[in-house]
């Protein structure tokens, strides 16, 4: 079940930042070449990566990919569209028809909400991994089946 959730919050993300995207198109607002390749990297390809390790024998590689690139998102649109002063503030955006604007500002909010939703579900699912892995067959820890029976 956390295969398919993780994978369609991946789907949902990737949907909103292209549509984010398309809003930063519409208003002109382009970032420096450093936070295009922090956005291509962590923000889009990272979760996708994430997604496609969790249907492997990676699934605590996925799990951590996941958790790490959507707190990464989160802080750095959280920061850049909330806190820093700039084109890309919902606050302070370039002239644009009320369309872009509204786009720009929903987008902004549903990616956060999203992303506060990913990391948060992501370390959720990490903690229950790797809980289940110090538990035995019975509910006993690890280290209690892995050594040997005394009589």
């Amino acid at each position: 079940m956390t295969r398919i959730v993780i994978t369609a919050l991946v789907v949902f993300h990737l949907v909103a930042s292209l549509w984010h995207g398309s809003a930063h198109a519409q208003l002109a607002i382009a970032l420096p070449p450093e936070k295009t390749i922090f956005v291509y990297v962590v923000i889009l390809i990272a979760p996708i990566v994430a997604a496609v390790l969790l249907w492997t024998r990676y699934v605590s590689i996925g799990l951590w990919v996941f958790f790490l690139s959507m707190l990464g998102a989160l802080l750095f649109g959280a920061y850049h569209h909330y806190v820093l002063v700039s084109s890309d503030n919902i606050g302070h955006l370039p002239v644009g028809s009320p369309e872009s604007h509204s786009q720009f500002i929903t987008s902004a909010a549903v990616i956060a909400l999203l992303e506060l939703t990913s990391a948060l579900y992501g370390a959720f699912c990490m903690g229950s991994y790797y809980a289940s892995l110090h538990r035995g067959q019975n509910g006993s820890t690890i280290e209690a089946v892995r050594s040997p029976k005394r009589p």
